[in-house]
Formats: C-alpha cells, sequence, structure tokens
C-alpha cells in the first residue's frame, strides 16, 4: 500500500481534517509499517501548527489491525498528549475489539468511542460550533431589529 498524507481527501492514505477544537483523522482501511510512520509525524507535525486540543484518530473503515499496529497507534496517541491534543479513537469494529481483548493487548489509557460524533460531543467540539453559529446567524438579526426603533 502507498500511503500518502492527506488534508483534502486525495490519496489512499490517512486523511486529516479539522472539526472545530479536533484534528479528525481518518484511517485508510490497512495499516503498514509506511502509513504508521507517516502518520505518527505527519500528525504530530498538524497537532503542533494548528495547536488542536484534540486528536480523533477515526477507524471506522479499518479492516484489520495486530497488536503491534494498534500499540503503534497508541503511541502517535500518547505523543499527542505531549503536545496539549486529547486522544480519541473511533469507530473500531467489534471484530477488531475482540480480537484485541482475546490477544491481552494493552488498552489501558486508551479513550475511545463507537462513533465520530459520540467522540465530538464529548470534546464538546459540536456544540461550541453550533453554539459559534447561531451567534453568526443571530447578529444580522440584531442589528436590524436595533435600527428599526
Amino acid at each position: 500500500m502507498t500511503s500518502e498524507w492527506s488534508e483534502d481527501g486525495a490519496g489512499d492514505g490517512p486523511v486529516a481534517t479539522r472539526v472545530g477544537p479536533a484534528l479528525v483523522v481518518t484511517l485508510p482501511r490497512e495499516l503498514d509499517d509506511a502509513t504508521l510512520r507517516a502518520l505518527r509525524g505527519e500528525v504530530l507535525d498538524t497537532l503542533r501548527r494548528s495547536r488542536s486540543r484534540a486528536l480523533v484518530l477515526e477507524a471506522s473503515g479499518l479492516e484489520l489491525i495486530d497488536a503491534e499496529d494498534f500499540r503503534q497507534l497508541t503511541l502517535v496517541a500518547r505523543t499527542a498528549t505531549l503536545l496539549g491534543a486529547r486522544p480519541l479513537l473511533v469507530g473500531l469494529s467489534a471484530g477488531i475489539v475482540a480480537y484485541l481483548i482475546e490477544a491481552g493487548v494493552d488498552t489501558r489509557g486508551v479513550r475511545a468511542y463507537a462513533t465520530l460524533d459520540d467522540a465530538l460531543v464529548a470534546l464538546g467540539a459540536v456544540r461550541a460550533q453550533v453554539d459559534r453559529e447561531a451567534t453568526a446567524l443571530a447578529a444580522p438579526d440584531a442589528d436590524e431589529s436595533g435600527s428599526s426603533t
């Protein structure tokens, strides 16, 4: 697999998107060493530049993961904390979760959510975005009502 970091959705590697205070990284269907190396470097650099307060590793498209790949993902997550970002893992399939538990993989310290929506709500990103949009929409109305009196 050729892995290329993408901030616009092009390519077949991880895709990074900024959602409120979070950097959401959508993982590709397959992980390999090259993808994980690129992920680690690019995610940490993007976190530093963007000053994101959260890193969401979105894994709903991930078909398989072995114990070493999971360990590498958790290292990325733990390293993100040193840059001030709260790491979250979302969208793991039931099969992957069962494998990780049966294989005795250490999952302590991994904050996980079933869906991206759940993670964003937990972070408050959705609420903050809605609040900003509501304020922006209400501002023109306030100006119009204020000028008519």
